[in-house]
């Protein structure tokens, strides 16, 4: 298994991130994602869900709840921005919540983005042949469907860097687990060493006896009595 580093995963989703940001706010200020052709007075009208309104023959309730959702879209991708910046210049602390949440929001965003795109593209089919005879879709809707794949890609990544964050610190944790004990843990028990607390140097102490001779006869009254020494070592 290849070994991704985390900080290149967090580059990766600033990356994406940025770029889907980025196409999201031109999205807005374009007016031209769909071609409406009216056959009545052969003209063409340039369409988006951003627009408040466009043909007057076609209710626009109907994409209120396109345009709410892409605008929370926008919004989202505005906060998950925001997030992995902050994880990026490490203004947050480097935790697998944190990580979570990041994938959470990428999730959240890309399914927010397809469902309002879809739904979009329903109202055109049922607005085609009752307002308008026929539309053509140009590179902005595709350009947001590539944005969704970024944002999935952006929940992967989180989701990887989550479990490589998790996979390191449960090795730190090893690692200083096998110090501490190591540390604690005594010398084994197999041999007996013994140890003197004696300086070598001192010599054993001797344990002296006196002992009194009494030598019998003239040999008392001529000389005084002798002492015979008996030593025995203490070791």
């Amino acid at each position: 298994m290849v070994d991704i580093s985390i900080r290149s995963i967090q580059t990766t989703n600033m990356i994406l991130s940025s770029l889907s940001l980025v196409i999201l706010v031109i999205g807005t200020i374009a007016e031209k994602w769909i071609e409406l052709k009216l056959e009545a007075k052969k003209i063409t009208i340039n369409h988006s869900p951003w627009m408040l309104c466009c043909i007057t023959t076609w209710p626009e309730d109907d994409l209120e709840v396109v345009r709410i959702m892409m605008i929370l879209t926008l919004s989202l991708s505005f906060l998950l921005n925001l997030v992995l910046g902050m994880e990026f210049t490490y203004l947050i602390p480097q935790s697998k919540y944190i990580h979570f949440i990041t994938a959470f929001l990428s999730f959240l965003t890309g399914i927010l983005l397809l469902s309002a795109l879809l739904l979009y593209h329903h109202k055109l089919r049922q607005g085609q042949s009752v307002y308008y005879s026929s539309y053509k879709i140009t590179w902005i809707p595709y350009t947001a469907y590539v944005i969704v794949t970024f944002f999935v890609t952006c929940g992967i990544l989180s989701i990887l860097n989550s479990l490589q964050f998790v996979k390191h610190f449960t090795c730190l944790n090893i690692i200083n687990k096998s110090d501490r004990e190591c540390n604690e843990v005594p010398q084994s028990g197999d041999s007996i060493k013994v140890i003197s607390t004696a300086d070598p140097s001192i010599k054993p102490r001797s344990i002296v006896r006196l002992h009194s001779v009494s030598v019998k006869g003239d040999v008392l009254d001529k000389s005084p009595p002798v002492q015979v020494r008996r030593v025995t070592w203490a070791l």
